[in-house]
């Protein structure tokens, strides 16, 4: 397997956590950055997602499907996957009301009400905290919940360094190209750190002095807590938001195909490296990605980072098209034996 790795300079955001609301519906929140507010520099605006969901799950149909799926295929026990699942069962709750206060700030962050359809049930904002005093993280609380429920929130200063990376393949080994696989590491197996990349991160970590770490990911918000789990565990000194894709489903029975199939994410990743730019202007970005699901083309609009898998459309051709105008002392190629050494690369001082 090759890899590629380009620098840019770019910005980027991203969100998380989880919640409860009432004894019947459970709320997931999702880990979010905060940030300056452009309006009132000494302010910060935090970007709060939120999927309210009734407690009681009916995982009928998600059994069968599985059970359908594993047959002939593998022999591991489907409990790991309907764990993992579950939240394609969840049935929405729209028109839910949200706030998530601070202890170092010195106001509630408050979400517009969860929406009906297309995005049930879902509230994304960017809300005020107002002024926050110091620290790497922050802690917010659900408030007005019958259960303690909280969030990560992740502040950030305006410049300085920051590092955009996709999960799958990039970071966390998934098989992205063979189906079976693909669906043994996401849904069943142990999930296991691509060789190296934990080592890079947290020496990225230390060079570009504690930057932002932004997680953009083909992976539905459904398998959000599988994800932050993996990256609190494999990746603990980058650990981070995730933007990940919303594929609330009508048929759950499709589930294994949105799974392996996933639709447009070329212009999904575009549109979340341009939020990230929106919130953090002034920053350079150092981006992380794979070949298999599109990030050569999105990275190369912005200057990118990328790896090479055997088997992805590899070709010299789509490499020159991607990269036409980038210049070539952006970006780089290299082997999985040599994901170690990237750490020795000075890209604070402009090196790739």
């Amino acid at each position: 397997m090759h890899y590629y790795i380009l620098c840019i300079i770019t910005s980027c955001i991203i969100t998380s956590c989880t919640v409860y609301h009432s004894s019947l519906d459970e709320v997931l929140l999702f880990d979010t950055p905060a940030f300056q507010d452009p309006d009132n520099t000494s302010n910060s605006l935090v970007s709060l997602q939120a999927f309210v969901y009734l407690k009681q799950l009916d995982l009928t149909t998600l059994t069968s499907t599985l059970t359908t799926w594993t047959s002939g295929k593998i022999g591991n026990s489907i409990e790991t996957a309907l764990e993992r699942l579950k939240l394609f069962a969840a049935v929405g709750v729209p028109g839910m009301l949200l706030s998530v206060g601070v202890a170092e700030c010195s106001k509630q962050a408050t979400l517009s009400a969860t929406s009906g359809l297309p995005d049930l049930s879902l509230s994304v904002m960017n809300a005020s905290l107002g002024h926050c005093d110091g620290g790497n993280t922050f802690t917010g609380t659900l408030l007005n919940a019958d259960d303690v429920v909280t969030t990560t929130i992740f502040p950030s200063g305006t410049n300085g360094f920051g590092v955009i990376s996709d999960i799958n393949d990039t970071v966390k080994v998934s098989h992205i190209l063979n189906t079976i696989q693909f669906i043994k590491t996401t849904l069943f197996n142990n999930p296991e750190p691509v060789p190296g990349m934990p080592d890079l991160y947290a020496s990225l970590t230390q060079t570009l002095n504690d930057p932002p770490f932004i997680y953009i990911t083909g992976s539905p918000y459904q398998l959000f807590p599988f994800l932050r789990n993996f990256l609190k565990a494999s990746f603990p000194k980058s650990h981070s938001p995730i933007f990940s894709q919303n594929m609330t489903l009508a048929d759950v029975s499709q589930v294994i195909d949105v799974l392996s199939n996933p639709n447009d994410l070329l212009d999904y990743k575009l549109s979340q490296v341009d939020c990230v730019h929106g919130i953090y202007p002034n920053k350079s970005f150092v981006t992380v990605g794979d070949l298999t699901q599109s990030d050569p083309e999105v990275y190369a609009e912005v200057l990118t980072s990328d790896h090479i898998a055997d088997g992805a459309h590899n070709s010299n051709e789509r490499f020159t098209a991607a990269f036409n105008g980038v210049p070539q002392t952006k970006y780089r190629i290299y082997t999985d034996d040599e994901v170690p050494g990237l750490a020795l690369i000075d890209v604070a001082g402009g090196s790739c």
